[in-house]
């Protein structure tokens, strides 16, 4: 079709071909009645003078192509520009599909699908919280600066209490009920009680999704952290094993065994441990459900709250007396709250004890326990202190998170990682904490609290 349309365009504009004499009448009628070689020459001359019009013609168009003119897609340059024009548009929409994956990768990642919803406002959390820094701009090296913006734009918020009253869910009646303490005294902490604050299919959903990941997690096994070297010298005396131990037994910068001597202590003591797994906000339905829920039975605020934690307690497995809060500490980024949800019955013991209180009160699958840890002013309460008796029939599990009395802007944010000690991707972490008020637990994420360094700035970290 091209070709059609260039030749008719050299016979238009070729003047030679206009006048030719081929489309002379007279010379038409000379050929007829004389046939000389002459005018058969001179014909042939026409010919190739109307042929080699017609390449040139040509020539020129296609010369006009090249260098743009008519067509700009034969440009490479302006190629290249519509190309990066495409490559900046495709930029623009990566990140969201990038983050949409990730969100979709969280929400199923620690979740079951199955929960049950309600019209509750859903939170974000696709954006990690950066590893511990000081508060100092310039010491915050590595941060990505969109985060770093928030964290200056950052504003805490107090949760000085809680205020409990009567809410429906999924047409269940939740009315509150206070436990009343069986000893005098004069202590601000209170403990309410919500039967069937979760369903029996939340319970499920809850209970299920551990299970699985604790076993997932378990085909490794875990470096298990100390507190103290005293705490590992206890543990050790306690399981009849004679075997002197000092600091220099810990991972360099922490307060972890190392691989072969984890191993060794788990056999120990026969992995007499309970079993907890996180997740955070926004990365299940269920917590966008349950945090909403707890705010309007008890005010405490969602942005107050931490992670939440599934914990199993196996056979002959509790946890001994201890207060959610520290007391003496004068940093009230501390926990003001904690909420505990029963996710089954159990046959014998697993009860939460207040002995100071003289409450105590055993598990039923769908109640939850919600009491303040700290008074009004920020002190750690020490009639808050409770434990969790030992199961001796069944299992135990419960949900729990904390709520603080200050809020921070990493407070309820998955954290990266730490970078020791060096291990494995996916390794799981015991954390056995002081001897007497405490005990060990395996976890499926790691926090700082095993790095020295950390420990000693603590008080400056976000």
């Amino acid at each position: 079709m091209r070709n059609r349309k260039l030749d008719s365009k050299t016979t238009q504009k070729n003047p030679q071909a206009k006048n030719s004499p081929l489309k002379n009448g007279k010379i038409q009628k000379d050929i007829r009645q004389d046939s000389t070689p002459v005018f058969i020459i001179i014909i042939i001359v026409l010919f190739l003078s109307v042929l080699f019009g017609a390449l040139y013609v040509f020539q020129s168009m296609s010369a006009s192509d090249e260098s743009g003119e008519t067509n700009f897609v034969t440009d490479p340059s302006k190629m290249q520009k519509r190309s990066d024009k495409q490559s900046d548009t495709l930029a623009n929409k990566t990140p969201k599909s990038e983050k949409l994956t990730e969100t979709i990768s969280d929400n199923t990642q620690h979740m079951d699908k199955s929960f049950p919803t309600d019209n509750v406002p859903k939170h974000d959390n696709s954006k990690r919280v950066p590893p511990p820094e000081k508060v100092k701009p310039q010491l915050r090296q590595g941060i990505d600066p969109k985060i770093e913006e928030e964290m200056n734009k950052f504003k805490s918020t107090l949760q000085t209490g809680m205020s409990p009253k009567k809410i429906f869910a999924d047409g269940r009646r939740l009315p509150p009920v206070e436990l009343l303490p069986q000893k005098p005294n004069n202590s601000s902490v209170k403990v309410y009680l919500y039967d069937e604050f979760l369903s029996e299919a939340e319970c499920d959903g809850l209970m299920k999704a551990h299970n699985r990941h604790v076993t997932e997690i378990s085909k490794k096994d875990p470096i298990i952290c100390f507190d103290t070297v005293n705490t590992l010298r206890q543990h050790l005396k306690a399981a009849g094993v004679n075997r002197k131990v000092s600091p220099n037994d810990f991972m360099a910068g922490t307060t972890c065994l190392d691989k072969t001597f984890s191993s060794e202590f788990k056999d120990h003591i026969h992995s007499n441990w309970s079993y907890s797994t996180a997740f955070y906000r926004g990365e299940s339905r269920f917590s966008n459900v349950f945090e909403y829920r707890v705010k309007e039975a008890t005010a405490l605020k969602p942005e107050n709250g931490g992670k939440f934690q599934i914990t199993s307690y196996p056979l002959n497995v509790g946890y001994k007396l201890h207060t959610d809060c520290i007391e003496d500490n004068q940093d009230k980024r501390d926990r003001v709250a904690t909420i505990l949800v029963y996710l089954q019955d159990v046959e014998e013991g697993g009860e939460t004890q207040f002995p100071e209180l003289g409450i105590w009160v055993k598990p039923r699958k769908g109640r939850a326990l919600v009491w303040n840890n700290m008074n009004e002013k920020g002190k750690c309460e020490h009639l808050s202190i409770h434990q969790a008796a030992k199961v001796t029939k069944g299992h135990k599990f419960i949900l729990q998170r904390w709520y603080y009395y200050t809020s921070f802007y990493s407070l309820g944010k998955r954290p990266p990682e730490p970078h020791i000690p060096v291990m494995e991707s996916g390794t799981p972490r015991v954390s056995c904490d002081e001897y007497a008020h405490g005990s060990c637990r395996w976890y499926d994420e790691w926090n700082y609290d095993h790095i020295i360094e950390y420990q000693k700035q603590k008080i400056t970290l976000i």
